[in-house]
């Protein structure tokens, strides 16, 4: 949730700045922008939920996350404003996604404390959103570009996805005795 609900927080605050800045557009034409990505991605959280019951939380959020590092990288290359706009459409939809796929984990990993752990989940998101800002706008400051905020976030999604690999093992192994 950390990438997901993080990721999704961070990027709804810091793209009308970005637009802004990168593209030099009014607020106005960022603030639009900012909402066709930001709708994008509110609108695919249900489905998400659904992908998750269908498939498997930990295969859903694989994708996912293998969704948001593509879009992700797309951005390294400084694309136009309608590419940059659809990437960030793209990126959106993956992380809404991976909302309603996050919460189908919840009771493999915290069967007994499912209320506790949601909470502690959407805290843990919540002080996610200031990474990603925190990123571009450092790498922008100190090398004129994203771009080495977006790499950095594509490494830190990346690990991300290797320890939900790796951890889920532990929840999805039947229990003995």
């Amino acid at each position: 949730h950390i990438i997901t609900f993080g990721g999704f927080l961070g990027l709804s605050t810091f793209l009308p700045s970005f637009f802004y800045s990168q593209f030099h557009v009014s607020k106005i034409q960022a603030g639009f922008l900012t909402v066709l990505a930001t709708m994008t991605g509110s609108l695919t959280r249900v489905g998400g939920g659904y992908l998750a019951d269908r498939f498997g939380g930990v295969t859903t959020l694989t994708g996912v996350f293998l969704a948001i590092i593509v879009g992700l990288l797309g951005f390294l290359a400084s694309p136009s404003l309608t590419a940059t706009t659809l990437l960030f459409m793209f990126c959106f939809a993956a992380l809404g996604a991976g909302n309603g796929a996050t919460f189908q984990l919840v009771p493999l990993r915290w069967p007994l404390t499912t209320a506790v752990a949601g909470g502690m989940i959407g805290e843990i998101g919540a002080l996610g959103g200031g990474i990603l800002p925190n990123l571009l706008g450092q790498a922008k400051q100190h090398t004129g570009s994203y771009a080495a905020g977006f790499a950095v976030y594509i490494i830190l999604t990346s690990s991300v996805l290797l320890l939900l690999r790796y951890a889920s093992q532990q929840w999805t192994r039947p229990r003995s005795g």
